[in-house]
């Protein structure tokens, strides 16, 4: 069984829905929201289907999926076998969100985490306060006769803004690509208030919401009298805004942050972990932190001198 490969495979789990984890695999192994995610974005996809806390055996190795906190959907994999626990964790957010499942720590022997932001400059602040700085800044902004346009990713945290604007009585109009991922969270008894389809011809006087990759597009460009926001854990990085080609980038993740990470790699009780999707240092701090970890991917020379450094 592979994790998160993206390349076709017999038998693969998937850990959720977004493209960089998934691939078309003979059989995959989700959880039901994940299989609905699939279906949309790649039409005939084989899954087998199992609720969180679920056991499914495959010969003598047990599996079972718990909550990552990461999407509707995302899920951690534990694998037992007679040599012990293996836990992949996927990505993974540990606080709470509005739109997803709360994460369940799980102890094990071997633990693979995703280190995305593992740098102490990544802590984030409370999503509350975000949210809030947030909300004050469209309303601001709308009376200003300034369209705010938010950007983020179109599944996950579009759903997740998508969520918090429209229960807050804004006139929010999102595109088509978000509302359709968003009708599987419905499903899943995730309550949106009021919001519109986006339509190019009638925009103004509300908050706008878009994929993040249509920042560039003309029409966004040609818009007069607009603010762009990017919402994103890059968000802490001071230069975030010209990287991203937006006026702002506020700090919303939902990845864990540097003590999130911290907190699972203890919580896990892991006698060896391996660290993936994040920086080459992460790995040291968890060493001098007393663990055994390793990178999933060969360290890079002089690496061992920045240990103990």
């Amino acid at each position: 069984m592979y994790l998160d490969s993206t390349k076709k495979r017999d038998r693969g789990f998937i850990s959720h829905a977004h493209s960089d984890h998934t691939a078309r695999h003979q059989q995959i192994i989700c959880t039901p929201p994940t299989a609905d995610f699939l279906k949309i974005r790649h039409k005939k996809v084989n899954c087998l289907k199992l609720d969180y806390g679920q056991e499914y055996k495959i010969n003598d190795v047990t599996i079972t999926l718990f909550p990552s906190g990461h999407i509707l959907g995302s899920a951690q994999v534990l694998v037992q076998t007679s040599q012990g626990k293996l836990l992949y964790t996927g990505d993974f957010r540990t606080k709470t969100a509005h739109t997803v499942e709360k994460f369940i720590p799980v102890t094990c022997d071997i633990l693979i985490m995703e280190t995305t932001f593992g740098r102490s400059s990544y802590r984030f602040p409370p999503r509350e306060q975000v949210e809030k700085e947030l909300l004050q800044l469209i309303e601001q902004n709308l009376k200003a006769g300034i369209t705010p346009i938010i950007f983020a990713y179109p599944l996950g945290k579009s759903q997740e803004i998508l969520h918090v604007l429209s229960n807050s009585g804004i006139k929010v109009a999102a595109d088509y690509n978000i509302i359709r991922l968003a009708h599987v969270y419905e499903k899943y008894d995730v309550r949106f208030g009021e919001f519109e389809n986006f339509r190019r011809s009638d925009y103004r006087n509300r908050v706008i919401l878009l994929p993040v990759n249509q920042r560039h597009q003309r029409f966004v460009k040609n818009m007069e009298a607009k603010q762009t926001i990017f919402m994103s854990g890059w968000g802490m990085d001071a230069a975030a805004k010209y990287r991203f080609k937006v006026d702002r980038v506020m700090p919303y993740s939902d990845h864990a942050d540097y003590d999130e990470l911290i907190q699972t790699a203890t919580q896990s009780g892991a006698k060896k972990i391996y660290c993936t999707h994040g920086p080459a240092d992460f790995v040291t701090t968890l060493q001098n932190e007393g663990f055994d970890a390793h990178p999933l991917v060969p360290r890079a020379q002089l690496d061992l001198f920045e240990r103990n450094r």
